[in-house]
């Protein structure tokens, strides 16, 4: 899946586990496991998604500038511009169900908040493995197994007192 488009790779994946997340929720609702209203979990649903997919779309965006190279900035612009919308889109998600469903408030926030832990940990876990790593170490390996050696002797201070010097 390393195909050099992390971002378009990343909304796949979250299209993919909303639809599995829509089709376990319709599931256990059906089965009389989640006892909530069609319209609810639908609505909730496909909000979460739409903001989920939004979320997305500046890195996307940051994929198809020109000059193609994953530079830190790019990355970071395009993280946090999507992070930014994931964040208000829910807001705003929960101030509209919460105005325009019957539904009692808290029942509509937990439902918002797993919907977003999941696809944003979704975007994240994906993000994670697709994105080139800039964090590699440059400096020179230091083995620690090799001994320390103090250049004045130490003696062991009783409990309550500071080292002192060896004389």
């Amino acid at each position: 899946m390393r195909n050099g488009r992390p971002y378009l790779c990343c909304l796949v994946a979250i299209s993919v586990a909303w639809a599995i997340g829509m089709l376990a929720c319709w599931s256990l609702a059906h089965s009389g496991v989640l006892s909530v209203d069609a319209r609810l979990l639908l609505a909730v649903g496909i909000g979460s998604g739409a903001v989920a997919v939004a979320g997305g779309l500046p890195g996307l965006a940051t994929e198809m500038l020109p000059g193609g190279d994953h530079s830190p900035a790019r990355i970071t612009i395009g993280f946090s511009a999507g992070a930014i919308i994931r964040l208000l889109g829910t807001v705003a998600l929960v101030g509209l169900c919460s105005y325009h469903l019957p539904a009692a408030k808290k029942e509509i926030a937990g439902m918002i908040l797993a919907w977003y832990v999941y696809l944003t940990s979704t975007d994240v876990v994906v993000l994670a493995m697709l994105l080139p790593r800039h964090d590699l170490c440059v400096a020179k390996p230091v083995c620690l197994a090799e001994p320390v050696r103090l250049t004045k002797p130490v003696r062991l201070a009783k409990p309550g007192r500071p080292p002192q010097e060896a004389k």
